[in-house]
């Protein structure tokens, strides 16, 4: 586990500081500058003269003191994320020296900063990033992706208080060896064990009806550990019927007890098939692995083998609603579709909002406040409505590049200028097509073009 971080204001006076150590040990340069002669109000005439006086640099410039500042708030942020996974306090070694996690940005994303103040270029980004390197503020940068991104390594005094070492969260041996104990040899006689016998009472055993599913229904599994035909946990597949009456009897040894009838197994429900249920699974799955790339990959957050199981489990009833039994196949795969585009307009969002980032996939402490439950509005549940704008906003972007396409072929096709696919048709024939191409984007699409143009007369 990684040692508690600075505070904004502790981490911004270990900055300062350390330019201000740096600094006084660079070496004096000397410069020069030319005063020109004046007079002053008494009258005196202090001639031109040349002064030399000493500076003392600084290791970094004024720009590169408030993007090193933009990167160790970063930087902060990530080590008080990495804090609170639970699973990422392991066991650290008492020698080593605890290593942050890196900041995930580029150029352009540090200019947009409020801290960064002033909007630079991104090249001038990238040369702050080579002086806070001499200087020692930024241990290590790599290159990633094809988007100029990149990850920034800040060095751990300004995250942490130096020779702070992570607490030991090594848990002891939960069994313990027992002491061994030599055994003492008898000291009295050794009697051979004595038989008691006790006299047999005849008791009268009373029967009834007995519900034989009682026990199988105290030992039933919550809800959310029994499985789907599709592999994911929810509700049970069949209900445990209670069994019929026992045969009545004196509970004697001489009674007439006949063979047991067989039991039958409870008929199973009507579920998918195993192609239906195995495709559902690999939708999950193609679902949970876009959302790590688009969600949680630009904030270098990483599951686990459990946790990826129950933020599966959270897609398949939070998002897929567990596939309904009433929907076809055609239906479902188009659901996933329109499912991806969400995620890709969820990772838009939180790309322009730097300052917020997707939970965790399923809930950890209240129940339904997962990012993928569907009891949660303010998750995943929540694109729908931007989806919904979405489609509205790309159905007018189509309408108007469908009637300026029309527009542009028809005034073409009349001067005979119109490409050869559209001059090799009639007036009508061209009318016909565009015509086609609007009904297909709705009724309204089509009032829309018949508003715009006339149909031409037969040629």
């Amino acid at each position: 586990m990684l040692p508690p971080p600075y505070c904004p204001s502790k981490a911004r006076v270990a900055l300062s500081e350390y330019i201000e150590q740096r600094g006084a040990q660079l070496p004096k340069t000397w410069r020069t500058r030319t005063l020109k002669a004046r007079t002053l109000a008494d009258g005196t005439v202090v001639p031109a003269r040349v002064e030399h006086y000493a500076v003392r640099g600084s290791i970094l410039s004024d720009g590169a003191e408030k993007t090193a500042w933009a990167l160790i708030r970063l930087a902060l942020k990530a080590v008080g994320e990495v804090r609170q996974v639970p699973l990422l306090r392991l066991e650290a070694d008492a020698e080593a020296d605890p290593t942050p996690p890196p900041v995930a940005t580029n150029s352009e994303a540090l200019c947009r900063t409020s801290v960064r103040g002033k909007r630079v270029a991104g090249r001038t980004v990238r040369n702050h990033l080579a002086e806070m390197q001499r200087a020692g503020i930024v241990t290590r940068v790599q290159f990633r992706g094809r988007q100029r991104d990149y990850h920034v390594w800040i060095s751990p005094q300004f995250l942490w208080e130096a020779g702070v070492k992570p607490a030991q969260s090594a848990e002891k041996a939960r069994f313990q060896p027992a002491e061994t104990v030599a055994l003492q040899p008898p000291t009295g006689t050794n009697f051979p064990p004595k038989g008691v016998h006790e006299p047999i009472q005849a008791t009268e055993i009373e029967t009834g009806q007995v519900d034989k599913c009682a026990a199988q229904r105290g030992q039933t599994p919550p809800v959310s550990t029994q499985a789907t035909p599709s592999g994911y946990t929810g509700q049970p597949a069949y209900p445990c019927e209670p069994a019929q009456a026992t045969k009545q009897g004196t509970g004697r040894a001489n009674d007439n007890v006949g063979p047991s009838e067989p039991k039958k197994a409870p008929a199973a429900p009507d579920g998918p098939k195993t192609v239906v249920a195995k495709r559902q699974r690999d939708m999950v799955l193609e679902f949970w692995w876009a959302a790590q790339r688009e969600l949680y990959a630009p904030i270098n957050q990483t599951f686990t083998e459990e946790q990826g199981r129950l933020a599966c489990n959270a897609i398949y009833f939070g998002v897929y609603g567990g596939f309904p039994a009433d929907w076809p196949l055609h239906q479902q795969e188009k659901y996933h579709e329109q499912a991806l585009e969400r995620l890709g307009l969820a990772a838009g969002y939180f790309a322009r909002n730097p300052h917020k980032y997707p939970p965790m996939p399923y809930a950890e402490h209240v129940a339904g406040k997962g990012y993928f439950d569907a009891a949660n509005q303010k998750g995943f549940a929540g694109t729908m409505a931007w989806y919904a704008t979405h489609l509205a906003h790309r159905g007018q972007r189509a309408l108007a590049d469908a009637l300026r396409r029309a527009r542009r072929e028809l005034r073409q096709h009349a001067l005979g200028t119109a490409p050869k696919r559209a001059q090799a048709k009639t007036t009508l024939e061209l009318y016909r097509y565009h015509e086609e191409k609007l009904r297909r984007l709705g009724l309204p699409a089509l009032e829309r073009f018949y508003q715009h143009f006339a149909r031409p007369a037969a040629a």
